[in-house]
């Protein structure tokens, strides 16, 4: 088990927000922070202590960043595993690379499902074109045709009415790893952030309920409004995969909400978009939990302040002028944040917004109200 001293530097690689505010985290425990980011000025970079620029695949960065390190860990999936198993040679690095790999390939990621008994949607996979062949067998539709490596927030993917748009889709990716699952009109979506120690203690924060536009999260409310049976069911799936991947730090995993029933849908191993709000509604939030973890410290006891919802501000605001954050702040009881990117292009997370309240529905309407009136030049209610 390795333990850090304050004062000792973790790795991070990636230098986007869930970096930026690992580093908050780790901060206050006395730690200091690296980042390995091709963008001096990413969101990391910004407040590290010491900035590596250079790509994600250059063998030497990575080296340098683990000399440098006393743990390792990274804030997106498009890291090389190769890479990591290289220096966990010299380092620890959490979570594990096996586990890593597992979640950047969707193929791994229903196949671990199946073996363990958990349930997802109906799919079929080719990682080779020889294997393409029992795709157009699948006839389950409406279907999903997704990428096996890569895509997030909706990218990566297509959906499919029939057999002539499944052959279509196919065509649009003529040399990669495919899976084509069957669309699951599901009731709504739900994660579960949990977070595993090195001790095998583990915490989580019950179930997050989320919604999307255009195939990015839009606001995450918690605690889900789902009834007691679900949360307690998503929640034993997601121990159990983190068990059987032998996690350390933090991960989130994604179900569909299917009458009385929960389909896993993927997993992240690190902290997640929808777990932003457990910084004001938790007593620890996912990224305290996660530094906790990695630096063999223990786990904070997990305890709900408040129910609370997160609405995510996208490019897309700032593109009919100036906001009105002063307006957005006389919300009552609401937290903003900013990850200091320079260019807010449609599409991109520039920062959100958490609210808290009494109620799930109450802390949803004032996340909301908040959000609207950035653009907004009337005075809003409290």
């Amino acid at each position: 088990m390795i333990k850090l001293k304050p004062g000792e530097y973790i790795g991070i690689i990636g230098g986007g927000q869930l970096g930026r505010m690992m580093a908050y985290a780790a901060y206050q425990l006395g730690y200091r922070v690296a980042v390995l980011d091709p963008d001096p000025e990413a969101p990391l970079a910004q407040i590290a202590h010491h900035r590596i620029v250079a790509s994600y695949d250059d063998t030497d960065a990575v080296k340098n960043l683990a000399a440098m390190s006393s743990v390792i860990t990274y804030e997106f999936e498009n890291v090389s595993v190769p890479q990591l198993e290289m220096i966990a040679h010299e380092r620890p690095v959490f979570p594990n690379p096996g586990l890593l790999a597992i979640s950047q390939n969707r193929i791994y990621e229903k196949t671990m499902c199946r073996r363990l008994g958990l349930k997802t949607a109906d799919f079929l996979w080719a990682e080779s074109v020889e294997q393409r062949e029992q795709l157009r067998n699948f006839s389950h539709f409406p279907a999903i045709v997704k990428t096996a490596r890569g895509g997030y927030d909706g990218k990566g993917q297509m959906r499919v009415d029939n057999a002539k748009e499944l052959d279509t889709a196919l065509t649009s990716w003529p040399d990669m790893p495919l899976i084509v699952e069957e669309f699951v009109p599901y009731d709504v979506e739900i994660s579960v952030v949990l977070t595993r120690d090195q001790n095998q203690h583990i915490v989580d924060f019950g179930t997050i309920e989320n919604h999307h536009q255009n195939g990015i999260l839009d606001v995450s409310i918690s605690p889900a409004r789902v009834p007691e049976h679900i949360t307690e069911k998503a929640v034993s799936y997601a121990r159990q995969i983190a068990v059987d991947l032998d996690l350390v730090g933090t991960m989130t995993v994604e179900f569909f909400v299917v009458g009385n029933d929960v389909l896993v849908n993927e997993l992240a191993p690190r902290p997640h978009n929808s777990g932003h709000l457990t910084i004001e509604a938790f007593d620890y939030s996912q990224f305290d939990q996660h530094i906790r973890a990695i630096c063999g410290l223990p786990l904070g006891r997990q305890h709900q302040r408040s129910p609370a919802a997160m609405a995510n501000l996208l490019g897309d605001l700032w593109q009919s002028g100036d906001l009105n954050w002063s307006l957005a702040l006389e919300t009552l009881n609401t937290y903003l944040h900013l990850y200091g990117k320079d260019e807010p292009r449609v599409g991109r997370k520039m920062g959100h917004i958490t609210a808290l309240a009494d109620t799930p529905e109450t802390a949803m309407r004032r996340v909301r109200q908040a959000r609207d009136a950035l653009g907004n030049p009337r005075r809003s209610e409290h």
